[in-house]
């Protein structure tokens, strides 16, 4: 990837921060006082920014005795010194995290984010699970075997020999934690930040931000079961460029695209990957977005233009963005499908339609409840321009956009203000806006025999083997 190396794939919409805690060689320990004393200025934190907001409406910004009184006890009792400051912006991340699950404060990026990947994927899902959902051969997380055990108190066992055990990451494993090295007021200290139900955002900085860290993952053990402890893997950053579109050869007649997200890189690698389709003689795709939690409209933009039934070759109108443009100002702005590539002046591809250069060309998509936002918008307008045919689970149901604002800090504020709608024929078979999404998800036609509790075992078969693969090859004729 580029140097934002892990953003898309830790791309998910909770904004919650994890507890944080010093780890030492030996012994990893959780300091349970200071945990909850985090949590209380959080909590704190969240009743002060409410105050602010009333308060910039009431003229009664300085009227807050509570808080100053509350500020004033942790400052003399934390175990670490705080600002003013720093309260302050505690206080308006909980505020903002807590309006729902896309919206929140992300830090800024600095100039010293070193650019590289580890190579792996990772799903979230609404519980902040974090699931590796793919793992890039030759990459350092496939090659790096375990070099530590950990049990549930994350007490090191002794008795692990790494040189003996051949433990490596795979698909379905769940990462829970994260060790780094970081420099605080001088002095070099080992942080242990625990991610499981933590913030996907905060994890991605966390990633950002380290050229070295052990991952602390539970293995799968299939149907459903993970590991009683943690193994932990250390990998240090390579620049191995990351692929998020993969094309498969499944027989002559039909081609597999699998889409892990919708990123500035996937533009080129979804383009190369229809140009394979064309050049092996492909007629029919089967589209793979399961695990596929959305990205950029420009990319879904893109990627449509080559994807709906579209002989004129023009601009096809994909989602209706219905959002608030300040005050409570509602505004409707169509997003309309692109020969030209907005998220990547890189990629050396103009987008066209398959189904003009394809004859008989069609489309059926495999999904699950970790297919959301672009993946769901992108579903919404196959069903409507190809009348595409979905196999898998009931989709995530995100149907709201963000709109992003730079604050004083640097700090970037993400604010829900709008839901999008799919398009829809009326009884007269005109289009119209009316059908969101959101809380809903898209229901397969067909359904697969996987259902969402075993959707890891799912990942882990191939494509000759896969139900859903399967299903969609009946859907297709074959």
């Amino acid at each position: 990837m580029d140097n934002t190396d892990l953003k898309s794939v830790f791309d998910k919409e909770d904004f919650n921060n994890p507890a944080v805690a010093t780890a030492s060689k030996n012994k990893i320990s959780v300091k349970i006082i200071a945990i909850v004393t985090v949590l209380l200025i959080f909590c704190l934190g969240s009743v002060f920014a409410l105050g602010i907001v009333i308060g910039a409406n009431t003229g009664m910004q300085k009227d807050m005795p509570l808080m100053q009184e509350a500020y004033e006890l942790m400052k003399k009792y934390y175990y670490k010194d705080i600002s003013w400051d720093e309260f302050q912006e505690i206080a308006a991340s909980a505020f903002a995290g807590s309006l729902d699950n896309f919206s929140g404060i992300v830090k800024k990026n600095g100039s010293d984010v070193i650019s590289g990947t580890y190579g792996f994927s990772i799903s979230s899902n609404i519980f902040n699970e974090h699931i590796i959902t793919f793992v890039q051969p030759e990459s350092p997380s496939w090659v790096t075997k375990a070099y530590y055990k950990f049990d549930k108190n994350l007490n090191v066992d002794a008795d692990f020999d790494n040189k003996e055990t051949n433990v490596y990451i795979n698909e379905g494993d769940k990462l829970y934690g994260i060790i780094a090295q970081e420099e605080q007021n001088g002095e070099k200290k080992e942080l242990i930040y625990r991610v499981e139900n933590a913030s996907a955002q905060y994890l991605r900085q966390i990633v950002e931000k380290n050229q070295e860290a052990i991952f602390l993952i539970q293995k799968y053990l299939g149907n459903g079961v993970y590991s009683d402890g943690y193994y932990g893997f250390y990998m240090e950053k390579t620049q191995l460029q990351s692929k998020t579109a993969f094309y498969y050869k499944h027989t002559e007649d039909v081609g597999i695209i699998k889409v892990l997200e919708f990123s500035e890189n996937t533009t080129t690698e979804f383009a190369q990957c229809v140009n394979e389709f064309i050049e092996n003689g492909n007629k029919k795709l089967i589209l793979d977005l399961r695990n596929n939690g959305g990205g950029n409209s420009t990319t879904l933009e893109y990627m449509a233009q080559f994807l709906l039934n579209n002989p004129k070759d023009e601009a096809l109108p994909i989602i209706n963005l219905v959002s608030n443009a300040g005050n409570g100002k509602k505004v409707s702005n169509i997003v309309y499908s692109s020969k030209e590539d907005y998220a990547n002046s890189q990629n050396p591809y103009t987008a066209f339609p398959i189904g003009n250069k394809v004859k008989d060309f069609e489309v059926v998509v495999l999904c699950n409840g970790r297919s959301a936002s672009a993946s769901e918008a992108l579903i919404g307008a196959l069903q409507y321009y190809n009348d595409s045919k979905i196999v898998g689970t009931t989709t995530y149901g995100k149907g709201v956009a963000q709109k992003v604002f730079e604050l004083s800090t640097g700090d970037y504020l993400y604010v829900t203000n709008g839901t999008y709608y799919v398009p829809t024929a009326d009884a007269n078979g005109k289009m119209v806006w009316e059908k969101c999404i959101h809380g809903e998800g898209f229901t397969p036609i067909y359904s697969s025999n996987a259902s969402e509790n075993n959707y890891i075992d799912a990942l882990l078969t191939d494509y000759k083997t896969d139900a859903c693969t399967k299903r969609a090859m009946e859907i297709l004729g074959y």
